[in-house]
């Protein structure tokens, strides 16, 4: 066992693998697990019609992914310091592989959500594994700022990508080829790991015991439920339908359970120490307000491309990338703006989010009958810009000023919004309202520009709330080296043995 601090080398590796083919295997590797999920939110026009199953229910598989990503959080070092690097990327690729495999053939609702919510723990657990052992080489200085700059280009911007590829693979063959290929890129993912990797441990062996697995049930279980909620509302008459009525049952009752948890067990799920982060519940009301603008995307602009522009998914998808080139830019500019310039978290928030509104204003001038695509170009931009930019400084503001003991925690919590409720949420508002005008004044054009001058009138709302409050103005955010967060969590769970055996002390 050793702790190399000195030189960004990945020891995971056998000998014989070069340096450089280090760092592309774990690029590959991470490409693999953002392509692969339990479903694809690119096929629900296809799934719909092979399984029977309403445009809610696939949503609801598609936030069950990202609720089972978000979920990993709390349990990420409890995992890493279970398992070696190589054990822990090849259950991962090999259960996504799994997942591919059973999901076209399930016939049942909660069978396929399970297996959604599997796949996106899954999805992260790889994730993880990969971006945790690539830091020293995406920056040696371990600053945070310049890690969640290229972790979110990556993991959002690519997103948009594969949306890309999955699309044209459904049109062009069929939408089981898209399980096909996640199969195929998993098991060589699988092949890979255990080819070129060795069981490297570079701490020692912490077990498992201590966790709260009934908190981490019915943490999701109230997460889904709101999801549940805000997603099959309008479809059942909200709380006229009993449907409804049990959802915000099981959530209370989960949530009643998770506060009840963190007083009185020695080792809740959630802690009362994660909600102590500096700005908390305005961070979680800024990515609440970001996912409602950032629903008109899935509300006004589809609506926009198909009923203006005649376009089919195939090219309506192909739109993505500006957003991906948005994406880009938003990444750059934060690395740049928080790494060389210093400039203050809030300043970036404010830029950032502008950026949104920007997007929602250029959307108010360019619907029309007889719009252009290329209309669509500069505001797209400024969406992708402006979501991966409050992405960016929210989190490394939240990894900068929270004790780094509960920081996976914490981005849980934000998680319960920000891949969670907000979404639903902010659909269910848009399309009510969509639905509302029209029936007062049928007139499309006029209603959807209408929707996105509210929705500008919204965003500067949220920009001078930004404007008005307190940001912490200088912010550090190095990540603590692997041997210090095992120490410390070593003497957290109550693990000494294995403290003494960590290293230092005083770390």
């Amino acid at each position: 066992m050793a702790w190399d601090n000195e030189k960004p080398r990945l020891m995971n590796f056998r000998d014989w693998v070069p340096d450089w083919a280090r760092v592309v295997l774990y690029l590959v590797f991470l490409c693999s697990f953002q392509f692969s999920n339990g479903m694809y939110f690119t096929a629900f026009a296809q799934m719909q019609g092979a399984f029977s199953i309403t445009q809610n229910d696939v949503a609801m598989m598609g936030q069950t992914v990202l609720i089972g990503l978000t979920m990993y959080f709390p349990l990420a070092f409890r995992l890493k310091f279970r398992f070696t690097n190589q054990t822990s990327l090849f259950i991962a690729s090999l259960g996504q592989c799994c997942c591919n495999l059973v999901f076209p053939h399930l016939n049942s609702l909660p069978a396929m959500l399970a297996v959604c919510f599997v796949g996106g723990f899954l999805r992260l657990y790889g994730t993880f594994e990969c971006f945790s052992n690539l830091l020293p080489k995406i920056t040696p200085t371990y600053n945070y700022a310049v890690f969640l700059s290229f972790v979110f280009w990556i993991v959002l911007g690519f997103i948009n990508v594969f949306d890309i590829i999955s699309t044209h693979i459904i049109y062009e063959l069929g939408w089981q080829y898209v399980h096909t290929t996640a199969i195929c890129l998993t098991l060589l993912t699988a092949i890979l790991v255990m080819v070129t990797m060795r069981p490297f441990r570079p701490q020692p062996k912490a077990p498992l015991y201590g966790i709260n697995w009934l908190g981490f049930v019915t943490w999701s279980l109230f997460i889904l439920s709101l999801i549940f909620v805000a997603q099959y509302g309008e479809q059942y008459g909200w709380l006229a339908s009993p449907y409804i009525r049990m959802g915000l049952c099981v959530a209370t009752l989960c949530f009643a359970y998770g506060i009840w948890a963190m007083y009185h067990l020695r080792h809740p799920f959630i802690e009362t120490g994660a909600f102590s982060l500096r700005n908390f519940w305005l961070i979680m009301f800024i990515f609440l307000c970001l996912d409602i603008l950032l629903s008109t995307q899935t509300v006004l602009l589809n609506t926009v491309v198909t009923a203006f522009l005649g376009m089919d998914q195939v090219h309506a998808a192909d739109l993505k990338w500006l957003d991906f080139i948005g994406q880009t830019i938003g990444a750059v500019f934060c690395w740049w703006t928080l790494t060389k310039r210093k400039w203050s978290p809030k300043l970036v928030l404010f830029i950032s989010f502008a950026a949104i509104v920007l997007y929602a204003l250029g959307m108010t001038a360019a619907v029309s009958d007889g719009m252009d695509t290329r209309a669509l170009y500069l505001p797209l931009v400024f969406c992708g810009i402006g979501h991966v930019g409050v992405f960016i400084v929210l989190t490394v503001y939240a990894q900068a000023t929270a004790n780094f003991t509960y920081y996976f925690q914490i981005l849980c919590l934000l998680g319960f919004i920000r891949t969670g409720v907000g979404a639903p949420i902010g659909d269910a508002i848009y399309s009510t309202a969509l639905m509302g005008l029209m029936n007062l004044r049928p007139d499309l054009e006029l209603t959807i520009r209408e929707l996105y001058g509210y929705s500008v009138i919204f965003g500067v709302g949220v920009l001078a709330l930004i404007a008005l409050s307190r940001f912490k103005r200088q912010i550090y955010s190095s990540v603590p080296l692997l041997e210090s967060i095992f120490v410390a969590a070593a003497r957290k769970w109550d693990l000494k043995s294995f403290a003494r055996k960590g290293g230092r002390s005083h770390a």
